[in-house]
């Protein structure tokens, strides 16, 4: 058998063993061909080697290494021009990003995933995408964010194309967000309680069908730790056992330590403060041992409080002290993982670095920063085939009125200035899902997709009041800090419509070019919207 073949066994032997919840023998596995791939320079094989590592050390506690093999992951996709690898790679460098508390390092992954994924024609991969997405924003606490982008995934599961375990990951994580948000205090409603019952349900059937005993586990806390919030102590103690079971067979010890959190939550919940201080206690202990320094610093905090309850104020004030203190050793510990990390991923970013400098100076107008045309036409398809069928698109071109009286007047060099405060001025009031552009001397481009109900007055009347908005935020800026008796106005025409067919949004952009002559034609300094003209 050649190298190859052994390779791609080897291969399917990692992801089976992944499948079935055998994270050690999977990465194992993997590693064993990331080091014959690596020595042949075989990048293939390596991209996916090293993904399915990433994958499986991060399940197993292992999230440095995980870390590090997501990163190289990464690395090795963009070097094969592989878009799908790549958005693999960077959602589970997220993930691992996540566990190590690197949030910021977590949502700068999860967001160059996200704008690589739309672009894709892979329902699944999509799906994945705003899942993870979403799990970060639920763990950070931004639960109406999160809530969103699960909404963003499920609109892609009446594909056929949506693999089982994307199912699986998404009911999973709907269900945690609401278990996230009772842990975190606010307040949730019975019917989503028994929502989430209902969505853990479906997952663990989908668990027990590819017979994942992780998977199984996750699914069980989950479903016992919001069924305790709906006071039924027998059903929640009964899958808080048989998690805890299966986590201590398989070595799941996050998961382990999950149930333990789980029964201090409903302690606490109950107002059972000596329970409560006994499970967080265990909580601190075994989280300590894990190094999960998020678990840990909540738990030290929420230990604090039941002895302050029990009366106990030497033990709530030794507890606050040791809470104070781990929050200054997770943010140390947090600064230590990140400089390793880079330190070991410099000489990759450095040769990275060359070939971003050349594309960008292909895909950024050098004078505003933002994007130029040859960007802003290679997007805008991307952009559009992620609306929704229910969602509208405004595409929207500016332009600034009476330009070459300013550059004859001041000089091309105030002209230039002009055009680069006016490009700050853009970018401080789009969102960054939203396209915007330089695409020629004075015209700039904004495309949008708007999601959900529409405003009062309907979804033009709204994307006229927001660009009415800009136009006088323009008109209202102290140009005269540019040049003595400036003043700067533009003209704006837009066009509100469902997804266009796949024209790339020619016929969108014809119709706001019309509309913006039309807005010159009237007299400049103004905003001409409406919805898009039939054919």
């Amino acid at each position: 058998m050649d190298v190859d073949a052994d390779d791609a066994v080897l291969l399917r032997r990692s992801e089976q063993a992944r499948t079935r919840g055998d994270y050690r023998e999977g990465r194992r596995l993997a590693e064993h061909v990331v080091a014959r791939a690596a020595a042949a320079g075989d990048d293939p094989p390596l991209a996916e080697a090293l993904r399915l590592v990433c994958n499986q050390a991060a399940r197993l506690g292992d999230l440095e290494d995980a870390a590090r093999a997501g990163a190289e992951a990464f690395t090795v996709a963009d070097r094969l021009g592989d878009v799908p690898g790549q958005v693999e790679a960077l959602n589970l460098l997220a993930f691992s990003y996540l566990q190590l508390a690197l949030f910021d390092e977590a949502l700068e992954a999860i967001e160059r995933s996200t704008a690589r994924a739309v672009a894709l024609d892979d329902a699944d991969l999509r799906a994945a995408t705003f899942n993870r997405a979403g799990t970060i924003r639920s763990a950070m606490g931004d639960f109406d964010e999160a809530a969103e982008l699960f909404d963003r995934a499920s609109a892609g599961l009446t594909s056929r194309d949506v693999t089982s375990e994307t199912r699986f990951c998404l009911l999973t994580n709907t269900a945690d967000l609401v278990l996230n948000r009772a842990y975190s205090g606010r307040p949730v409603d019975a019917g989503d309680l028994r929502r989430g019952v209902e969505l853990s349900g479906q997952s663990l059937a989908l668990a027990e069908e590819a017979g994942n005993p992780y998977r199984r586990a996750l699914t069980l806390l989950n479903r016992g730790g919001l069924t305790s919030y709906l006071d039924d102590p027998g059903p929640a103690r009964r899958d808080l056992e048989a998690a805890r079971d299966l986590a201590r067979t398989h070595g799941y010890r996050s998961l382990e330590l999950g149930v333990v959190e789980a029964y201090a939550m409903d302690a606490l919940r109950r107002r059972d403060f000596e329970a409560a201080t006994a499970s967080f206690t265990e909580v601190v202990r075994t989280a300590d041992a894990l190094n999960d320094a998020t678990v840990l610093v909540r738990a030290q905090e929420l230990l604090a409080r039941c002895h302050e309850e029990l009366g106990d104020f030497r033990g709530a004030l030794e507890a606050y002290r040791r809470f104070h203190a781990l929050q200054t050793r997770q943010r140390s510990e947090a600064a230590q993982v990140r400089a390793r990390l880079l330190t070991q991923t410099v000489e990759l970013q450095q040769l990275r670095s060359h070939a971003e400098t050349l594309d960008r100076q292909a895909h950024e107008d050098p004078l505003t920063g933002l994007r130029n045309r040859r960007s802003f036409d290679a997007a805008l398809p991307a952009l559009l085939a992620g609306a929704g069928d229910g969602d509208r698109v405004c595409v929207c071109l500016l332009d600034v009125d009476h330009f070459k009286v300013v550059n004859d007047t001041h000089g091309h060099g105030v002209g230039d200035e002009v055009l680069r405060r006016l490009g700050a001025l853009l970018r401080e009031d789009v969102r960054h899902q939203d396209l915007l552009a330089r695409i020629g001397g004075e015209e700039f481009a904004l495309v949008c997709v708007l999601r959900g109900s529409a405003p009062a007055g309907g979804p033009v009347d709204g994307v006229r009041r927001r660009l009415d908005r800009l136009r006088r935020k323009v008109e209202e800026a102290d140009w005269s800090q540019v040049a003595d008796g400036l003043r700067v106005t533009v003209s704006l025409g837009a066009v509100v419509g469902a997804r266009p067919d796949p024209d790339g949004g020619g016929e969108l952009l014809r119709q706001a070019d019309q509309l913006l002559y039309a807005a010159k034609a009237a007299g400049r300094n103004r905003v001409v919207a409406r919805p898009v003209s039939p054919r």
